[in-house]
């Protein structure tokens, strides 16, 4: 998918246009507005744009500013690269969770190098992510491209995506940290995929049907699309995270095992196994140990319940039975047939770079998280 390569270079100079590598005073008071004393301009740059950069410069695969552009593509039938700067915005949000979401699992590794809180700390790298969740907004806030009612739109969107992903996250830690005494149910895993993972493949989705001029039963209709390939997106995360090359993983390989989380293999295993194997694996996941030997045998345990065949059975099923909703309307074109091969790709995928080029930099491509 040459296109998906070619709009991640895009999607990477938009985000320094607007969130440059080096903060001055222009720009700290184009984002801030006029100092009522003195701005530190350079402090700002070590603190935030720096390690900002640090994580980006490390690759991704930039597919959900990608996805934003093929619907706004699908829908208005107009070159995407119209909408291109608006992209950024679940992109950089994206980025900014990954850095809190390393500080609240104590994460050791994120795309293949030590998570931002062990190089600089947990306080820069916690402002640094939540500096993140804001700062995009900037482009529909200073932009003349779009009317009131549409920047309206934008906003009540952020707010309720936002809260949806806080409480997807709620729910993700409460259970490996053993706060829920009660099993999590399928529904309930599927739930806080849908919010934690979910929320920023609907998030890009319906902005690019706003952007689009869509109908609201149409934004709607994408979002549910885009909500379901983000869950399998995660569910997919979950089983490479077992079951990938933890040459190519990027990240701890077993590291969901040490976190003690509910993944779809774990409920379906526990929902299935035997009373010893059963306590044995609750056991090792109660342990939240980084023994390796431990980490095997829980994942012997599920695999022998074919957990992982299960899981990559729903996270099929959930993506096809979306498409054919969206597939009913959608009109035939070529960013049509782009935005099912991505779904597709997404819960596919393998630790390689698409077309077999593994990403060294911000402008290549790399299928990490």
């Amino acid at each position: 998918m040459a296109k998906l390569k070619e709009y991640a270079a895009l999607v990477n100079e938009a985000i320094e246009r607007y969130i440059p590598r080096s903060f001055d005073e222009r720009y700290v008071r184009w984002a801030c507005g006029e100092p009522r004393y003195a701005y530190d301009v350079e402090t700002l740059t070590e603190a935030v744009a720096k390690p900002f950069w640090d994580l980006l410069d490390r690759g991704g695969k930039r597919w959900r500013p990608f996805l934003m552009m093929v619907v706004y593509e699908a829908i208005s039938g107009r070159d995407a690269r119209e909408v291109l700067d608006f992209a950024i915005i679940p992109e950089v949000i994206h980025n900014g969770t990954l850095i809190v979401d390393d500080v609240e699992d104590d994460s050791e590794l994120r795309r293949g190098k030590p998570c931002l809180h062990r190089i600089y700390g947990v306080d820069i790298a916690i402002n640094t992510g939540n500096t993140m969740y804001y700062l995009p907004l900037m482009v529909v806030l200073k932009s003349d491209k779009l009317d009131e009612r549409t920047k309206l739109r934008i906003y009540e969107l952020y707010v309720q995506e936002m809260l949806r992903l806080s409480f997807g996250q709620a729910m993700d830690i409460a259970w490996h940290r053993g706060i829920r005494g009660a099993e999590v149910t399928e529904e309930q895993y599927l739930q806080m995929c849908a919010y934690k993972t979910g929320t920023l493949a609907r998030f890009a989705a319906k902005l690019g049907a706003i952007l689009a001029r869509a109908e609201d039963w149409q934004v709607e209709s994408i979002g549910r699309f885009a909500e379901a390939v983000g869950v399998a997106f995660q569910i997919q995360d979950d089983i490479l995270n077992i079951a990938g090359d933890p040459e190519k993983y990027g990240k701890e390989w077993g590291g969901d095992i040490t976190e003690g989380k509910r993944t779809l293999m774990v409920i379906y295993t526990l929902r299935k196994a035997d009373k010893a194997d059963r306590e044995r694996l609750l056991q090792i996941l109660d342990l939240h140990t980084r023994d390796l030997r431990l980490i095997r045998e829980a994942v012997s345990i599920m695999e022998s319940y074919g957990a992982i065949d299960y899981a990559r059975g729903v996270a099929r099923r959930l993506v096809e039975e979306a498409w054919s909703e969206v597939d009913g309307w959608l009109r035939p074109s070529e960013a049509k047939e782009t935005l099912e091969a991505l779904a597709r790709i997404l819960i596919e995928r393998e630790f390689e770079g698409l077309e077999g080029q593994e990403a060294q930099g911000s402008q290549e491509y790399q299928v990490q998280e």
